[in-house]
């Protein structure tokens, strides 16, 4: 029973295990490759390989459906097609394969770029075999393609590697003119720049290159190269590099063994050809000496198989090429085909591809992600069929294994070209050189020849040295006269120095002072210094601080005297006991020796004892501290910072003198010249200044210490150090951005204050910078000058860069040429007011210029004259806006610079079209311009017919404007224009500007920016107006929403009709005639309303006559109206009056009337000269335009004065053409007759 249950068991068992195997074969699923060859082909094309190595792929296919490592579960199966070497039959296959399921190819020779690219757009992957096109290696172009064939430029590593073994750091190449070798001879150019060796020389040939045919190149290159080398790099073909080791054997080059030649065989080495390389393809047998040439020649190749199972795999692809389904039958079965090492780059494409794709399959990724299967390849080693290891680089590219061939001596004298060593890399990086024997290559000279000979090339560095016995004698013998020289000048300056001293150059004879008498207050106790206070080293005294009760507001100058001619400044020393050692000789020359702009000249001194006279130059401007203390004086910012440059660069220069510091800085010590240039006084001389006795009470002597260094304050016997300068400094720089004295406003005495100072401590007492009116930086560098520690404080070129910033803006000597300009006004007042009268003129008109280009010229006038512009009404106007679209997109594409370049060009091109229309431009922002017409001045109903001619012009002109850096871009001008009121004002009193305001500019924008590109959007408003001048084309475009507007009805400007534009002007060319001789009358009236009324006709001069005539022509008047020369009995006086009763002056048929008064019977009388120009009254009166007799009339009027001018104006009369309008007539009127500017107001033109 247990028996029966066991075999039971034993049969169930067995059958689970069939029916799983079952069904794991059951579930094994099948993967299509697609494999595209060259079979046949209508063309004769070399080194085809479809019918020689295909059985590989079958062959691939077999080992892995039989093998369940590779790909379990798995079956592939091969679709393939013949190409016959046409890419656009390669792309057809390519895709019929795809359709059929194919997930993978394989194949292509030489060319497969395009091939690759659809295999890209597929995301599938495409291993080729033979595939020799460069740009497939850009893998973010091919990210599905990899390639088992090495590229040639691969070889360029071991080439690299071999000349480093070497150490041939310096080569030449000869490279042939075929792509594949001026591709390697690129990319070894790549890897010596790379690696630092030297390209000596790069010579070409023809390719391709066949012996007796197309000449030998070979002699030339060598006789251009082989002076400057030892190392050849050939890159060619067999033939070629036989010849150029014949050439270089029969010139002998090769005997010694200095010369190496290494050439680059691309085909693999065949161990049955060893003599290949001593023959060309057209020798037979090879020569001897291309034998003892190939003993200076080094071969790289690629390696041979190394796999004893190789012979059978070529074996297994003959096989297969019989098979199904190539069935490449071979009739000569006696003659078997040469199995290429194509075969293998094929077999080791599939088996790649199998694993890589079961790699992605165990990872759960899909079978047809062709990117995901070539990454998992990149980087990655592989044993080939051929038995070598080969590396994959991250470029897909297969980097190949190669061989160094040698020649070697086989037996009895016998030679051929054997291995020697081998380039071993596994990943991708330079590959090193292994030899399989040290003394394997037999080498000429018995060891590997140098790059470069010890002596170079040229034996530039073997020249014997030549012999300077002449030349080191003569140099000896001048280099000992010249020392003789230095060691006499150094004596002779040394003489001269001392004499200079004990001549005192410095002294000044008492007798050479004289007195100053006048130009300048002090000069009467310059000598008398018995009777006045000895003032130190203080240049100036103003009114003390205000805490010395005893301060007075008079100002106190230097005394001042003449030495020989020049006027000095002169400081008194009161010294009991004064001996003139050779320290204070010596001290006094070099401060007489000092020239700085920046340095107060010493001039010398007198000793007259008990005193000791100082006398420097004078300068007229006082010392800072006079002028930080005056009041009057207004320093900016630009004015402190000058003299604080000045000051720095003095101390600076005292610095870096013998001197090495001032010792007595203070403000009052600053001096300020002419030109306002500071300078620094009474430095050095330190030991005399100690001595001197002082009258000065308590109070004055202890403000005297306030600029003293704490350590110079606690030690009186430490006078002068640069440190102690710096301190001053800072003392100075508070001083004069307070301009409230050295402590500004401290309550205290000055005793307490210096005692304050001395104290020192923790928190030393220094001056309160809380309240000064300067940036942080300035506090800071003040701050850190009165330090404690004297080390602590920075030294003058630190001061210098901190301070900086002060300066920026500031010119050099920015008041020279004022002041020294001002010097001059005081000695010669006639050429100065002369001068500056006509520099006052020059500069008004430009500033004129340039304020009427700014603002309009009546408003500007009454800027000018300090008048208040009150804002006007204007009843109609029309207002244009318009900007450019897409002005933001185009801003984008090109720089800012070239932008304001751009709008430069446009609206300098808009503003020479808008000065032929009555318009005014009020703004442009960005790409937005704003133009009026019918304001400042107006012109009744023409402003809408100027704006709308304007933008007709402006829109043709921008069609023809070009931008510079884009010139095929065309800008798209947006207009809008709009008619009704406004107010037009001046705002702002900085930078005032003309500015309109209502609701006629917001619809006027809206208008615009509701509109369309290269069109002109014009309102109903505007339309009306137009429609009354006539000539203008409108079309409607319906309602529009507005924003804040509503739905407003508008229409688009099309055209213009010229004709009835001219007609216009001429009409209005003879109203202008009209309205002068109108305008005149007004005047002639005013000027006898403001006569007696005993004036008679009789008294009238004849020149009056014809023009009064004019006016009396129509005496048929009513009786009911009177004349005025017997009811008006005012007295007018002033420009307004005349303007004010000028406008009330109207022209009618009958005469001119005024306040319903007739006149008739006016007298005229006075100049051209004195008529106030009215231009339009006439222009705007509607009574005018309707009555053709008052045309007909005013013409003839104007005819007449024409014809009398000389009589009545003495002026000859101005032309006037069609094109003038009424802008124009009242710019000419104002500049012909400014004494009457104002005379022409609002009603003017």
């Amino acid at each position: 029973m247990m028996r029966v249950r066991f075999f039971l068991d034993f049969i169930i068992i067995v059958i689970s295990l069939s029916f799983l195997v079952r069904l794991s074969v059951c579930k094994k699923s099948n993967i299509t490759v697609g494999y595209l060859t060259v079979d046949k082909t209508d063309k004769f094309i070399r080194n085809r390989q479809g019918r020689i190595i295909s059985g590989a792929i079958t062959y691939a296919l077999e080992q892995i459906n039989n093998d369940p490592r590779i790909l379990p579960n798995h079956t592939l199966q091969m679709i393939w097609g013949d190409t016959h070497g046409d890419t656009l039959t390669a792309v057809k296959l390519l895709t019929d394969q795809w359709k059929q399921g194919v997930v993978a190819f394989f194949g292509l020779e030489d060319s497969c770029s395009v091939e690759a690219r659809v295999a890209a757009a597929w995301n599938l992957p495409l291993i080729s075999y033979k595939c020799a096109d460069d740009d497939v290696s850009i893998k973010s172009k091919y990210p599905t393609f990899a390639r088992t064939y090495p590229p040639v430029v691969q070889v360029t590593k071991s080439l690299v590697a071999l000349l480093l073994h070497f150490k041939w750091m310096k080569f030449t190449m000869v490279v042939g003119s075929s792509h594949k070798q001026q591709t390697i001879a690129d990319k070894l150019l790549e890897y010596a720049d790379m690696f630092n060796i030297t390209v000596n020389d790069k010579q070409e040939y023809s390719e391709p290159y066949m012996p007796f045919s197309n000449g030998n190149p070979f002699p030339g290159i060598i006789d251009r190269t082989y002076v400057d080398t030892r190392v050849y790099v050939f890159l060619g073909d067999l033939n070629g590099v036989v010849d150029l080791m014949t050439n270089l054997y029969d010139r002998g080059l090769l005997d010694t063994g200095e010369y190496i030649v290494i050439f680059v065989d691309h085909v693999n080495f065949d161990r049955n050809d060893t003599l290949k390389y001593f023959k060309r393809t057209i020798d037979n047998p090879e020569e001897k000496r291309n034998v003892d040439a190939a003993r200076s020649l080094l071969i790289i190749t690629l390696s041979p198989s190394s796999s004893e199972n190789y012979t059978q795999f070529h074996d297994k692809v003959r096989y297969f090429n019989e098979q199904p389904p190539f069935n490449f039958y071979n009739p000569f079965s006696a003659y078997q085909k040469v199995i290429t090492v194509y075969a293998a780059y094929l077999f080791d494409a599939v088996i790649l591809y199998a694993k890589a794709a079961h790699h992605l399959l165990l990872e759960g990724g899909e079978i047809t992600n062709g990117t995901a299967i070539i990454h998992s390849l990149l980087n990655q080693s592989y044993e080939s069929i051929q038995g070598t290891t080969t590396f994959i680089d991250q470029n897909g590219d297969a980097e190949g294994n190669y061989t160094l061939l040698a020649r070697v001596e086989i037996h009895d004298s016998k030679y051929s070209m054997q291995p020697v060593g081998h380039f071993q890399s596994s990943d991708g990086s330079l590959p090193v050189l292994r030899m399989f024997g040290v003394e394997l290559i037999d080498w000429v000279s018995g060891a590997p020849p140098v790059d470069e000979p010890e002596c170079g090339y040229r034996r530039q560095r073997c020249i014997p040295p030549k012999q300077f016995t002449l030349e080191i004698t003569l140099g000896t013998v001048g280099a000992l006269l010249l020392f003789s020289l230095i060691v006499a000048l150094i004596v002779y300056r040394n003489w001269k120095y001392e004499q200079e001293i004990a001549g005192l150059l410095w002294k000044v004879d008492k007798a050479d002072i004289h007195a100053s008498l006048s130009g300048h207050k002090n000069a009467e106790f310059i000598m008398d210094s018995e009777k006045k206070d000895a003032f130190g080293s203080k240049l100036s005294l103003n009114s003390q601080h205000s805490m010395d009760s005893r301060a007075s507001n008079l100002q106190v100058y230097a005394v001042t005297s003449y030495y020989k001619g020049q006027l000095v400044a002169i400081k008194k020393y009161e010294i009991k006991s004064l001996v003139i050692n050779r320290k204070m000789q010596k001290e006094m020359k070099v401060m007489r020796d000092l020239r700085h702009s920046n340095i107060n000249a010493f001039i010398g001194a007198c000793i007259d004892h008990p005193r000791f006279i100082i006398l420097t130059e004078y300068c007229s401007k006082g010392s800072l501290q006079d002028i930080l203390e005056n009041e009057d004086v207004k320093l900016d910012d630009m004015f402190i910072a000058s003299l604080i440059k000045d000051m720095i660069q003095g101390l600076l220069f005292l610095h870096n003198s013998e001197l090495g510091c001032h010792g007595n800085l203070k403000s009052s010590n600053c001096v300020v010249n002419s030109r306002w240039t500071l300078q620094v006084s009474d430095f050095g001389l330190l030991e005399i200044r100690a001595k001197t006795y002082r009258k000065e009470d308590e109070h004055a002597y202890y403000r005297n210490l306030f600029w003293r260094a704490p350590e110079e304050l606690r030690g009186p016997q430490k006078r002068g150090s640069s440190k102690g300068d710096v301190y001053a400094f800072g003392i100075i720089l508070h001083e004069m951005f307070g301009r409230c004295g050295p402590f500004g406003f401290c309550n205290m005495v000055p005793k307490d204050i210096v005692y304050r100072v001395i104290d020192g401590g923790v928190f030393p007492f220094r001056p309160d910078t809380s309240g000064l009116k300067c940036e942080k930086y300035v506090v800071d560098c003040m701050e850190s000058c009165w330090r404690e520690a004297p080390e602590d404080r920075p030294d003058f070129r630190c001061i210098y860069k901190s301070l900086q910033k002060i300066r920026e803006g500031m010119k050099r000597n920015i008041f020279d040429q004022i002041m020294t300009m001002m010097e001059s006004y005081q000695n010669h007042l006639e050429e100065l007011v002369e001068s500056r009268t006509i520099q006052l003129a020059d500069e008004k008109k430009k500033t004129e210029t340039l304020l009427h280009r700014m603002l309009p010229r009546p408003i500007a006038d009454q800027l000018k004259q300090g008048e208040f512009v009150k804002p006007e009404v204007y009843d109609s106007v029309t207002i244009y806006f318009s900007d450019i679209c897409g002005f933001t997109q185009l801003s984008a594409r090109i720089s800012p610079m070239e932008v304001v370049q751009m709008l430069n060009s446009l609206y300098t091109m808009f503003d020479s079209i808008i000065k032929n229309y009555d318009v005014y431009k009020v703004e442009t922002i960005g790409d937005a311009y704003m133009v009026v017409s019918g304001l400042p001045i107006r012109n009744g109903d023409t402003h809408a017919g100027e704006i709308a001619s304007m933008s007709l012009e402006l829109l043709r002109a921008i069609k023809t404007f070009q931008i510079t850096v884009i010139p095929n871009e065309t800008l798209k001008l947006r207009i809008g224009m709009h008619s009704g009121p406004c107010v037009a004002g001046v705002v702002g009193l900085t930078m005032p500007r003309y500015t309109l305001f209502g609701d006629t500019v917001n619809t006027a924008s809206r208008m615009e920016s509701n509109g369309e590109p290269l069109k002109i959007h014009c309102s109903e408003s505007c339309k009306a107006f137009l429609d009354k001048l006539g000539g203008y084309t409108l079309e409607p475009r319906g309602l529009v929403e507005m924003k804040g507007k509503g739905q407003l009805f508008t229409y688009w400007l099309i055209s213009e009709n010229a004709h009835i534009r001219r007609q216009r002007l001429q009409r209005c060319s003879q109203t202008l005639k009209m309205n002068t001789t109108w305008a005149r009358a007004s005047r002639q009236a005013y000027m006898q309303f403001s006569k007696s009324e005993n004036h008679t006709e009789q008294s009238l001069d004849d020149d009056s006559q014809p023009l009064m005539n004019l006016f009396r022509e129509n005496e048929n008047h009513s009786s009911h109206e009177e004349s005025p020369k017997t009811n008006h009995h005012d007295h007018f006086s002033s420009p307004k009056d005349i303007r004010s009763f000028s406008s009330k002056l109207r022209y009618v048929p009958n005469g001119i009337l005024s306040d319903n008064k007739r006149f008739g019977d006016i007298r005229l009388t006075g100049s051209g000269q004195d008529i106030v120009e009215r231009t339009a009254l006439i222009a705007e009166h509607d009574l005018y335009d309707s009555d053709p007799d008052a045309q007909e009339r005013t013409r003839h009027l104007s005819v007449g004065n024409r014809t009398q001018t000389k009589l009545i104006d003495r002026v000859p009369e101005r032309p006037r053409s069609a094109r003038n309008n009424n802008r124009e007539m009242y710019k000419l009127n104002s500049e012909n007759v400014p004494e009457y500017q104002s005379l022409v107001s609002d009603s003017a033109v």
